[in-house]
């Protein structure tokens, strides 16, 4: 059923695109994104898992359309379909970033203003938290889960992939600068109730807090340094009280060595007595126009800590899982891109009892 719907909703969309005007306040942008991972040897079983990713976005140009200057509004539904590779790898890091739950849902509706000329905007509504903290254009290359946004934030439930949360955020923006304050709901969607989008507030979700501050060359450099305050009232993984303060930060850059080569690290620190994970550290690199124009091969190293007190209490754990990816992506036409991943994942899981992992992925990336 979920597939049918996949492809009504590509064909409508194809109509539509075809219809727009050039130069109409309405911007499509849509994609979907089909892989295979197959997992070779170790790990928790041998075999292959298939996914599929749908994105259909709208963003609308509130001034183009007469309805207000300077506004914004971004609308975007997200469809997921496949079992999780994770299940063969037994990985901890998620080497597809597109496994979750078979859904189809609106992940984002928000509204944004722009004020001083572009120099302070403000965001409200369903948004995802990592779409503007906690990025870097080389690392997204790669199809960890980690290099999208460290473990070490991700393992709170914040609001990102694949469940939003309410938010308001606020971009301040100089010549080589920014500065991002934002706070969501601290517990995106429902719970109880994992598929389709729900915005439900309870005094117990609290909140989840971020600022990030960085320096910026859109051709050459970022450095960024970030932290977050959770306040939802969860199960302590360490000691198994609940607890309605946790935190973090972060450090995060990027170097264009020169035009073809780029450089990119990430750093995060957690409360070691609040969480499972204490720590990560991200590096790769990324090279551009190997063998064909807007072709990029990269290798990238993911590295995932345990805490000394989740160690304590989990002595049958390992203190670290280590993922070494080798990924090439390869433009076929304007439209279609094709991806191929190596994963060498040492200490899935942490797990003592599971032998390091090998395995490769495939991707197709297909816009509409």
């Amino acid at each position: 059923m979920l597939k049918k719907c996949f492809f009504t909703i590509m064909l409508q969309l194809t109509i539509v695109n075809a219809m727009a005007e050039e130069n109409s306040p309405y911007t499509w942008s849509n994609a979907l994104t089909l892989e295979s991972v197959t997992n070779l040897k170790g790990g928790i079983t041998e075999g292959t898992r298939n996914l599929a990713n749908l994105d259909l976005t709208l963003a609308i140009d509130t001034q183009a359309t007469n309805w207000s200057n300077n506004g914004n509004i971004f609308i975007y539904i997200l469809g997921n379909y496949g079992k999780a590779p994770s299940d063969l790898t037994g990985d901890l890091q998620t080497i597809s970033n597109i496994q979750t739950d078979n859904h189809l849902k609106l992940y984002e509706l928000w509204y944004e203003h722009s004020f001083a000329n572009g120099a302070v905007n403000l965001l409200a509504g369903l948004h995802d938290y990592n779409s503007t903290f906690y990025t870097l254009e080389s690392a997204g290359l790669f199809t960890t889960s980690s290099f999208g946004i460290g473990p070490e934030v991700a393992q709170v439930g914040p609001s990102i992939f694949a469940t939003t949360a309410v938010g308001v955020q606020l971009t301040l923006v100089g010549e080589h600068q920014y500065l991002l304050l934002a706070t969501y709901d601290g517990i995106p969607g429902d719970p109880e109730h994992p598929h389709g989008t729900h915005i439900k507030f309870k005094q117990s979700d609290g909140l989840f807090n971020a600022i990030e501050w960085g320096i910026k060359n859109e051709h050459s450099y970022k450095f960024a340094i970030g932290a977050w305050h959770h306040s939802a009232e969860v199960e302590n993984p360490v000691d198994g009280n609940i607890s309605d303060s946790n935190s973090g930060f972060y450090f995060i850059g990027e170097k264009n060595i020169n035009n073809r080569l780029t450089a990119f690290f990430q750093y995060g620190r957690a409360d070691a007595s609040k969480n499972q994970l204490a720590s990560y550290l991200g590096i790769g690199f990324t090279l551009n126009n190997i063998w064909f124009e807007e072709d990029t091969i990269g290798l990238a190293y993911a590295s995932a800590q345990n805490s000394s007190p989740f160690l304590s209490v989990n002595t049958d754990l390992l203190s670290h899982e280590n993922i070494l990816e080798l990924s090439y992506l390869c433009p076929v036409t304007s439209s279609v891109s094709m991806q191929a991943s190596l994963y060498a994942i040492d200490n899935p899981s942490m797990s003592s009892e599971l032998d390091d992992a090998f395995a490769v992925g495939l991707r197709a990336y297909i816009e509409f």
